[in-house]
């Protein structure tokens, strides 16, 4: 593979903008992903906050002339979705096409993925940031590649780009593990369209683009998640529940986690139309018979409609939008009470 740099003092000069030989070129990085060479054609004009520049060294990013700008950096397939489609994202340097089968062990520390709209990406400063959405976990093999498959949440309509949250770069970044690329004109051209997923959630009047639950290994029919946090979900999209003598509708969505501890907030609001937000009357803790541990949360929806509800415990977050429907009385149904 080979890495479009500007030579920096000490290191062999090809001329100015040159490519250098990842092998033979330039010094052989020793950091925790240091056999995955990530290509740094992604420079920019401008010097990279330390944060996250101490990031990309630590997985193993080439790191190019002062003017440049390295990065941990990570590329989507497909690039344009609507919400609850199937997207592939890949750390930068891991071939098209990768699969998890491929992966050569051992596997590195998890690294949690978010997505951030692209034009406040530059502020992010901390995984625990609530404009951030969390999409799941990417471990990557002994030689620096790895993919992670999701379903494009329903977000707002919007172009995103990746945060992340490396753990595992902590020991060679002086304890910085968190950073976030914002994608504009600095970025070489040719890694421009893919590192940017363009999301599209029908909000139309009259629409609504309910989650609907797909089939995902190790999890449960009707289970809908990303690996660290779930709820169950109808295969309609729909959320049918009596309604209280003011309009409203009263549930308690369940919420049940996967290695993941702290205080679990809940909001919803209504898509398509003026509403006040959803109620949340409490969030309580408790265990099944078989001894797992989950939240229950009791919430009022102040009307019908289509409403968009997330889930938050510290950085990992779950959204979803149901069709908030009254239940039929028993008689409507032509059956007897």
């Amino acid at each position: 593979m080979e890495i479009a740099a500007r030579p920096r003092p000490g290191w062999p000069s090809a001329g100015a903008g040159a490519k250098c030989s990842a092998s033979s070129r330039r010094p052989r990085p020793t950091t925790l992903l240091a056999r995955s060479a990530i290509i740094s054609g992604i420079a920019r004009k401008r010097p990279l906050r330390f944060a996250a520049l101490i990031l990309a060294v630590a997985v193993g990013a080439a790191v190019t002339a002062e003017n440049a700008r390295p990065a941990l950096f990570f590329l989507f397939n497909p690039t344009s979705v609507t919400a609850g489609e199937v997207v592939t994202i890949r750390l930068g340097g891991t071939p098209a096409g990768f699969t998890l089968e491929q992966r050569v062990r051992p596997l590195r520390q998890p690294i949690r993925l978010y997505l951030v709209p692209n034009a406040i990406a530059d502020e992010m400063r901390s995984r625990f940031d609530a404009r951030l959405h969390f999409v799941g976990s990417l471990a990557s093999d002994a030689r620096g590649r790895g993919i992670l498959t999701f379903a494009a949440p329903p977000l707002d309509s919007d172009a995103y780009t990746v945060a992340a949250w490396c753990p595992g770069c902590a020991r060679y970044s002086g304890g910085n593990t968190f950073s976030a690329i914002q994608v504009d004109d600095d970025i070489v051209p040719a890694y421009r369209p893919l590192m940017l997923l363009k999301l599209e959630t029908d909000a139309s009047a009259g629409a609504c683009p309910v989650t609907i639950p797909r089939p995902v290994s190790g999890m449960q029919l009707g289970r809908y998640g990303n690996g660290l946090l779930s709820t169950t979900l109808r295969q309609d999209g729909s959320l049918a529940r009596p309604v209280e003598p003011d309009g409203s509708l009263f549930d308690k969505l369940g919420w049940l986690p996967s290695g993941i501890r702290g205080t679990l907030t809940v909001r919803g609001e209504r898509l398509h139309a003026e509403s006040p937000p959803l109620e949340v009357l409490g969030v309580h803790w408790g265990y099944s018979s078989s001894g797992r541990g989950s939240w229950a949360s009791a919430v009022l929806f102040p009307s019908e409609g289509c409403w968009r509800v997330t889930g938050r415990v510290g950085d990992v977050s779950l959204t979803f939008v149901a069709k908030v429907r009254r239940l039929e009385p028993a008689a409507r149904l032509g059956r007897t009470p």
